[in-house]
């Protein structure tokens, strides 16, 4: 009998270790990113059969049990996507909020500048001194345009590089989960179907962190590899193989990059609207939203200005009785081949009325018959006027732009066309000698002669001057408040989606979570247990040294 009871308690006592060492790796993983809470699931042992009935035979443990739950970790997996996506949009176009809104060394007060300065001229037109300022002013009105362009220049490699380490951090997660598929498949088929419930949390947060990266669904196959996917259907995780995403050229801009897929054929570009959720995605979507839309209203911004303000300065004429030369200089608008087009066709394009001129780009199309014009700003078909140049040569007129078309097109080339994007960047004043300002309104109207400069005054606050509908400063306020409500809608995303996340996590750590309060309430439980086996022993040691002492 003493025997019998040694055996039920050292079943016990084999039963609490586990249990309190369950317990004891809980507390320690507290902190632990991506643990799962582990309880030891007791059962009793079979009972021995006797002439009086089945007598118990103590307990065992089952299996360690790792609280996860599938449904809810899928959900959080998926507003995490979206919340990185959210979050990295908001930091990016937050960046240029802060440019457009600084209330010190702004465009607007550039501007403001440069035409009080022109006052001064006015009020002495034969002065070299307000001459020499006005030229100062436009300088520097000319630098901020110059520095607030290379700023969004480099943003715009930024993105490259962010998306190049994206990349890399795709292919390294995804190697690692295969590696893992490969581990827990092994373990599993060596000890007998046991869970490794280690190697499974960090493969789920290898996932997680992938998932931030960018949306990815995962599937199970056998209950045991992960089959991971993302892009509608690309498979980065199948079993202990892994497939390669890089940073590749984009077929539309190649000096841009984009996201390309292979599977061991080379790789092919990833259409970007494919990309939904994942830090990826944000990057994507503000480089291709807010990033161009400021880089072309400034680029918009800096050719009304210098195209409207020439056009009056040749109208005058300079302190020695000339024509009045431009006084800004700038590249014009450009196109970029897709390298996907098969024909020889190139594009060019020019400004025919810069007050109608958008900040947009443009994609042209060949349908194989006809030139399909789309404004990439509202994505609206364009109707485009054809026409011939002096040479004869095919042109194509919308939105105060001219396209010269040379060579032939095959069906679906296309071509982006990029009227404004550049303008600030490359502005610079085009005369350095102050005499040469165009202040008089006639040949001969001397020193005194302001006539000219009036008007230029007058381009200040000209209605039409952007677009035919606004002024200067109105289209430089414009800017601002598009990326600020943007950047506004940005943080209203961003904070309703960390929400959605908080909410989820809540739930998810209520079922896997380490709450230290109740595993301490644990280890004292399976301690007593473990004590009260102990003296099951003791009891049974004593029953048996009373036996042998009845001799």
């Amino acid at each position: 009998m003493s025997n019998s009871l040694i055996n039920t308690a050292m079943s016990g006592l084999n039963a609490a270790q586990v249990a309190l060492s369950t317990v004891s790796n809980n507390i320690s993983n507290y902190n632990v990113a991506g643990y799962n809470r582990q309880t030891a699931i007791l059962a009793q042992n079979g009972g021995l059969g006797t002439m009086n009935g089945f007598i118990g035979n103590g307990a065992t443990v089952t299996t360690v049990n790792r609280e996860y739950n599938q449904f809810i970790m899928t959900q959080l997996r998926g507003a995490q996507s979206e919340a990185s996506a959210q979050s990295s949009y908001f930091e990016k176009v937050s960046q240029i909020d802060n440019l457009l809104a600084s209330k010190t060394n702004t465009l607007a007060s550039g501007m403001e500048d440069f035409f009080k300065n022109l006052q001064n001229v006015v009020s002495n037109a034969g002065d070299d001194a307000a001459r020499q300022t006005v030229l100062g002013k436009a300088n520097g009105l000319v630098n901020q345009f110059n520095n607030a362009d290379k700023y969004l220049r480099d943003m715009d490699a930024g993105v490259n590089q962010q998306l190049s380490d994206s990349a890399n951090q795709i292919n390294t997660y995804s190697q690692q989960i295969a590696r893992l598929n490969n581990e827990i498949t092994q373990v599993r088929a060596s000890s007998g179907g046991s869970e490794p419930n280690a190697l499974l949390d960090q493969r789920d947060q290898l996932v997680t962190e992938l998932n931030k990266v960018v949306g990815v669904q995962v599937t199970q196959q056998d209950g045991d590899a992960y089959t991971v996917t993302f892009a509608n259907g690309l498979t980065l995780v199948q079993g202990n193989s892994s497939y390669q995403v890089t940073a590749m050229p984009s077929s539309k801009d190649p000096s841009r990059l984009t996201l390309g897929y292979d599977r061991g054929n080379g790789a092919s570009e990833i259409p970007e609207s494919q990309i939904g959720s994942g830090s990826v995605s944000g990057v994507l979507k503000f480089r291709s939203e807010s990033l161009d839309g400021a880089r072309n209203q400034l680029g918009q911004l800096a050719l009304a200005l210098a195209d409207s303000f020439n056009q009056q300065h040749r109208e005058g004429f300079d302190i020695n009785g000339d024509p009045g030369e431009d006084f800004f200089s700038f590249s014009g608008g450009r196109t970029v081949n897709n390298t996907n087009n098969t024909g020889n066709a190139s594009l060019s394009v020019s400004f025919t009325d810069t007050s109608k001129v958008k900040a947009s780009d443009y994609r042209m199309e060949f349908d194989g018959a006809n030139w399909q014009v789309t404004r990439l700003s509202d994505n609206v078909k364009v109707p485009a006027t054809a026409g011939t140049d002096a040479d004869g040569k095919p042109t194509l007129s919308f939105d105060g732009l001219q396209v010269g078309v040379t060579g032939n097109a095959k069906k679906n080339d296309s071509f982006t066309v990029k009227p404004v994007s550049d303008v600030a960047g490359t502005l610079k004043v085009a005369i350095s000698d102050s005499a040469k300002f165009a202040a008089a309104g006639t040949e001969d109207g001397g020193k005194g002669d302001n006539d000219n400069v009036k008007k230029l005054l007058d381009l200040q606050t000209a209605k039409k001057v952007v677009e035919g509908k606004a002024t200067l400063s109105g289209a430089y306020a414009g800017l601002v408040s598009s990326v600020g409500n943007q950047t506004a809608t940005a943080k209203v995303n961003a904070t309703a989606q960390t929400n959605i996340v908080t909410q989820l996590q809540t739930q998810q750590q209520s079922i896997s979570g380490v709450n230290l309060d109740e595993e301490y309430g644990e280890l004292l439980r399976f301690q007593q247990y473990y004590m009260a086996n102990a003296q099951v022993i003791q009891t049974a040691s004593s029953l048996f040294d009373a036996i042998l002492n009845i001799r």
